[in-house]
């Protein structure tokens, strides 16, 4: 029986050598050639178990039986095998597939809401407005700034762009990231995550910012409204300054510097610190003086803001 057993080890050592030969003599591919000598080991592993049974028999069939039974089992195993290849291959790609998908979301998962939902994609229009990083000076903002690189990019394209306004934007953007980084209030991450078939930029961050489960900050009214329709939480700046803004009512008095006049021509206009517009009645005759006036309406608009008073009669 030992004897035998000797002897199967150097047939399958002989049959891997033989199949390495026959690989390189006729260009199988690697995937076939492996599904090849897994045929060959599971065809031994079948042969051995079938063959228990006679190792019981005496004389030359102990010794020669057991080993034509593994023959003919690697011959038929491996002929399976050979042949069903194509199905197999097909099989182990979509588990592979699948396998990484599942690996591809937990890592989505987690990178991409920190656990939390704290992260915050950060938009161009956001980057050049500048105010966020007032913003993050006072510790408001937690977690990290993801920067998008195809937003780095449209960055760099408005910086060079011919337009002297644009590539002032540009610039102004560019310099806003690089006080963002030195501030190191929060982490600012550059993250390589792209949707090459979608052209339009704003297109690309709605996309990002389900992907990674994150909110999304803009001074964009377009983008703003597109990311709340498909449920993404969006942080418009434009809003947070409006709603930081100190409340103004009716019959407050107030002291401001008329600048300008309004649309009608008794009208004066003058700006409160925050840059909310004051309409004053009958103060274009006194436009580059500071007065005092007395809050009569005030009206709330998308842009923010818009305050109606008259000359205080106590001046």
């Amino acid at each position: 029986m030992l004897l035998g057993q000797i002897f199967g080890v150097i047939v399958l050592v002989l049959l891997v050598t033989y199949l390495v030969f026959i690989k390189r003599a006729i260009a199988v591919r690697s995937a076939d050639f492996a599904i090849i000598i897994v045929g060959v080991i599971l065809g031994l592993s079948i042969g051995a178990l079938i063959s228990l049974p006679f190792n019981k028999l005496e004389g030359w069939l102990v010794q020669w039986l057991p080993l034509a039974i593994n023959i003919f089992s690697v011959a038929v195993v491996t002929t399976y095998f050979y042949s069903q290849r194509a199905n197999i291959n097909k099989f182990f790609g979509q588990l592979i597939t699948f396998l990484a998908s599942i690996a591809s979301s937990r890592k989505e998962l987690a990178l991409g809401s920190g656990g939390s939902g704290e992260d915050v994609l950060i938009d161009t229009s956001a980057i050049i407005d500048g105010r966020v990083l007032e913003i993050v000076r006072t510790g408001f903002l937690s977690g990290k700034l993801l920067v998008p690189k195809f937003v780095l990019t449209e960055l760099q394209n408005i910086a060079d762009s011919p337009d002297d306004l644009r590539r002032s934007r540009g610039r102004r953007g560019l310099d806003i990231l690089h006080e963002l980084r030195r501030e190191k209030v929060v982490q600012v991450v550059v993250i390589e995550d792209d949707f090459p078939s979608e052209l339009d930029v704003d297109a690309k961050m709605v996309r990002l910012a389900k992907k990674r489960h994150v909110r999304l900050m803009t001074v964009d009214y377009n983008l703003n409204r597109v990311a709340n329709i498909q449920g993404i939480t969006v942080m418009n700046v434009n809003e947070l300054n409006n709603a930081l803004r100190p409340v103004v009512l009716p019959g407050e008095e107030l002291k401001i510097k008329l600048v300008q006049e309004g649309k009608d021509r008794h009208q004066g206009v003058g700006y409160l610190d925050d840059g909310t517009m004051v309409v004053v009645e009958n103060g274009n005759k006194l436009i580059g003086q500071e007065v005092k006036v007395m809050v009569t309406r005030v009206f709330q608009t998308v842009a923010g803001k818009m305050i109606f008073a008259t000359i205080n009669g106590n001046q």
